[in-house]
């Protein structure tokens, strides 16, 4: 009986042994700092490149934001600056869009489509996924807008509320591809 249970015992050690992962050498330890060196190279070359591709698209709302077509848009119809001066009147507008207001509104909002595209250029589809969905929201709240179904107020502040959950959404998917 006795070596039954010493025999089993000497099976269970062996057998932990065999189930554990090769002893730590030099050479695995080492590895280590390499792995995440290379995860880290990697993902600073992927920050790189969405660092890139956000200035390519600043820049180029900035350009369309210096239009005359912008510039009517931003003091008559949507808050497209931060420091508007007209951004309390607009948020608070009951007024439905005119006639004049939605060819402007139309023409700028044309005008933003070259910007649109530059952001299927971002290296992790997530990020691509939340400028769509973006996109497609204020393009429902533009209609919205041009079929007078909401006000100038209205159409601000829907406006607002997806900038913010873009905001929030992109801080999610950043969050989670670095590891948090």
């Amino acid at each position: 009986m006795k070596n039954i249970y010493r025999g089993a015992f000497i099976l269970a050690i062996a057998l932990t042994g065999c189930a554990t992962n090769k002893a730590p050498s030099a050479q695995t330890v080492s590895e280590v700092p390499q792995v995440a060196s290379e995860s880290s190279k990697k993902n600073s070359t992927l920050q790189s490149q969405i660092d890139a591709i956000q200035k390519q698209i600043a820049s180029c709302v900035s350009e369309v934001n210096h239009t005359d077509d912008a510039k009517y848009v931003n003091e008559h119809i949507l808050v497209l600056t931060q420091n508007n001066p007209e951004a309390k009147a607009l948020n608070n507008s009951s007024a439905k869009i005119t006639q004049a207001q939605a060819v402007v509104l139309k023409r700028f909002k044309e005008s933003t489509l070259k910007c649109r595209s530059i952001s299927n250029e971002l290296p992790l589809p997530a990020l691509v996924e939340v400028y769509t969905n973006f996109y497609t929201k204020i393009d429902g709240v533009y209609a919205d807008l041009l079929d007078k179904r909401i006000t100038i107020g209205v159409a601000n502040q829907e406006r607002a509320m997806r900038i913010q959950y873009a905001r929030s959404r992109w801080a999610e998917v950043m969050k989670t591809q670095k590891g948090g």
